[in-house]
């Protein structure tokens, strides 16, 4: 169904919208994602349907509907149809129906439910029979040569359960990105579209100017990788893309990380530290971090850093990206946190979470974000910069918290409830999924649901998960 490699005709009444600088990287052009939201109701597929359309063709909404191609340089471009019309949709859409509790389907039966302690709960991906549709896109290509819009809607019913997935390029958007789509698409199923305010930016580009005026260097500009530093990185780990990787969920109950979390503060207050304040996902990391390397030699020198991605539009709002209006785009940078291995596992849990913490503070302030841009900027390839050694065992965190997924309300399309507790129309598992480039060791926290469990999944060579579930029992 994507095999063909000629992209199609361009067609001359489209708008034609250039990309945006921090849109079209190598990194989000390799990712293509699935997010899969279980609903314990009958939903209205076709109100649904219906809403995110209307959202499409709303003001300043219609890119959702782009077509991607590239011009005559190979850049990244997206064609809007003036009008969408039942040949040119604005968005991809597929339902399927079966007359049955998921309870009953083989493979739906195994969507999990939160676990009473720390658990691997299940692999996302043996639920890719019901996310993806048949010829769903994996790759950027499979966009380029298809004249099919950028958000893909799949919807499968059964009597007890809804599960709707929404597919799009990262290039489109990130996490918060996404929680700005949810929040219209909620307002536009409630019959509140007047509500519902256009992104920001326009056609244009918020962050054109972002990264060309830095006023201080990047705070760990002298541990940045070379392009020498990071052959001998890839050197190090080429292996890692060809190892077989598994894919697992995690639960964590919400008291398990309030327990770490008082214990980690405790121990800040007790060391001198005045008024310590740790996030549940600061201790969340720390603690995950532990186990994520708990196959390396503990006595090792070894650097470890935590690669955190995180959303700019905070350190953005004073001028780039001003409050009142979402940005559904890409606006990501990282924050690094360095730390040998010996010290992770010899010093308390604090440590690690606190490093975490004291980096956010000095890291992602706006002038260093303007730092970090401009390394981005002037990097060859428009590969983001990044900092360790050619040795360094590196773990990515993206932590979804903030965007409340779980509050995604859609109970204004519920047919049928089979909810208990009045929770009506809010989802009660979310996993994310991706094509394209696997990262091993790539955790992303899905967030807090809504009996205060936390979810998190990730990649990581064939056997590591097992060795991470003996000592998750044994805790």
């Amino acid at each position: 169904m994507f095999g063909r490699s000629v992209a199609p005709s361009k067609i001359p009444t489209d708008i034609v919208i250039p990309f945006r600088f921090f849109d079209d990287t190598p990194l989000w052009k390799a990712f293509i994602l699935y997010s899969m939201f279980v609903f314990d109701d009958v939903l209205d597929a076709e109100n649904l349907r219906d809403s995110l359309e209307k959202l499409a063709r709303h003001d300043g909404w219609n890119k959702l509907g782009a077509r991607l191609r590239k011009d005559n340089q190979g850049n990244l471009e997206y064609h809007v149809p003036t009008e969408f019309t039942e040949e040119r949709r604005p968005l991809t859409y597929s339902h399927i129906t079966h007359d049955m509790s998921a309870s009953d389907h083989p493979i739906a039966s195994k969507i999990p439910n939160p676990s009473s302690s720390p658990a691997v709960v299940c692999d996302p991906d043996d639920f890719r029979e019901l996310f993806r549709p048949e010829g769903g896109p994996i790759s950027l290509e499979d966009y380029l040569n298809r004249d099919i819009p950028q958000l893909g809607l799949h919807i499968v019913s059964f009597t007890d359960k809804t599960l709707v997935v929404i597919y799009w390029p990262h290039t489109l958007m990130d996490a918060l990105g996404k929680k700005a789509l949810m929040n219209a698409w909620i307002l536009m199923l409630q019959g509140r579209g007047d509500e519902i305010i256009p992104p920001q930016g326009g056609d244009g580009d918020p962050l054109a100017d972002l990264g060309k005026s830095p006023t201080e260097a990047h705070k760990l500009a002298n541990q940045r990788l070379s392009m020498f530093g990071l052959a001998h990185y890839g050197m190090n780990n080429v292996l890692d893309l060809f190892r077989t990787q598994e894919h697992r969920m995690v639960c964590v109950p919400g008291s398990f990380v309030e327990s770490l979390r008082n214990e980690a503060i405790g121990e800040l207050t007790a060391n001198g530290t005045e008024d310590p304040f740790l996030s549940e996902g600061d201790v969340l990391c720390a603690w995950w971090t532990r186990l994520a390397v708990s196959h390396l030699p503990h006595a090792t020198q070894k650097t470890v850093v935590l690669n955190n991605a995180y959303s700019l539009r905070k350190s953005l709002e004073t001028d780039l990206l001003p409050k009142g209006a979402p940005y559904v785009s890409n606006a990501i940078g990282f924050i690094n946190v360095l730390l040998p291995v010996q010290y992770i596992f010899e010093k308390p849990l604090s440590y690690i979470a606190a490093a975490t913490r004291n980096a956010i503070k000095e890291l992602g302030s706006r002038s260093q974000v303007e730092a970090f841009s401009a390394l981005w900027r002037e990097s060859s390839g428009k590969i983001p910069p990044f900092f360790g050694d050619g040795s360094m065992h590196m773990i990515t965190y993206s932590n979804w918290s903030k965007a409340k997924l779980f509050e995604t309300d859609f109970s204004a399309a519920v047919i049928k409830s089979c909810q208990e507790g009045g929770r009506s129309g809010l989802p009660t598992y979310i996993q994310n999924n991706q094509f394209g480039l696997v990262l091993p060791n790539g955790f992303p926290i899905i967030g807090k649901d809504n009996d205060g469990n936390f979810w998190l999944s990730g990649y990581m060579n064939k056997g590591l998960w097992g060795r991470i579930e003996e000592q998750l029992a044994k805790a």
